[in-house]
């Protein structure tokens, strides 16, 4: 009897011994297991993290050369308003060379002739009007210097900005009626003294 229960109690032993034995294997294997996943999530995250800084990088730099793209374009336009300036009173020099001394001639017989010579006005003659600007006032119905006279500066700006968009806000056009209402009575004299004192068509 008792070398029964002895052999009972052997092979428990055993049985206890084996599974423990089998756990422990199993376990390893398990702990192996999640060891490889965490080092591949690591390797992962590090590949994440590498490429997070790279785009920040490239942000940065893009945002970089915006505010250096913005910053050209306010000179490139203060420029262009200098030049058109410039070019406005060059032209308008011109033109008071070839006109300074010249009496219109207006026939009172030949009406077709003298609309005709109204129509060929030279807008540029207004110092702040350039070629654009003219072409933009003449489309719109302004094609003599009589007409401009009697237009009023709010008017001339929003034809302006209708036509060329809100980066024509910039010319200012308060004078212009002013000037036209010389030009289109001939007095050339009256007219180069107020330009005199204008710049680019602004009263300084």
């Amino acid at each position: 009897m008792e070398q029964h229960i002895l052999e009972i109690v052997l092979m428990l032993l055993g049985s206890a011994i084996l599974g423990f034995f089998i756990g422990w294997l199993l376990k390893k294997d398990k702990i192996s297991d999640l060891q490889t996943y965490i080092t591949a999530l690591e390797d992962k995250n590090n590949r994440l993290q590498a490429d997070y800084n790279t785009n920040e990088r490239l942000l940065i730099d893009c945002q970089t050369e915006k505010r250096k793209a913005e910053s050209e374009k306010i000179q490139i336009e203060k420029l262009l308003i200098d030049c058109e300036g410039k070019l406005t009173l060059s032209e308008i020099e011109s033109a008071k060379k070839d006109t300074n001394h010249e009496v219109p001639k207006i026939s009172t017989s030949n009406k077709t002739a003298t609309k005709s010579k109204t129509k060929a006005d030279n807008l540029t003659k207004i110092e702040g009007i350039g070629p654009k600007i003219s072409s933009i006032l003449k489309d719109a119905g302004i094609k003599d210097f009589k007409k401009l006279s009697q237009s009023k500066p709010k008017k001339i700006s929003e034809i302006l900005v209708k036509a060329g968009g809100n980066s024509y806000n910039r010319f200012d056009p308060t004078t212009w009626p002013n000037q036209a209402e010389f030009a289109a009575e001939g007095k050339w004299d009256e007219l180069k003294k107020l330009q005199d004192i204008l710049k680019g068509g602004r009263k300084e």
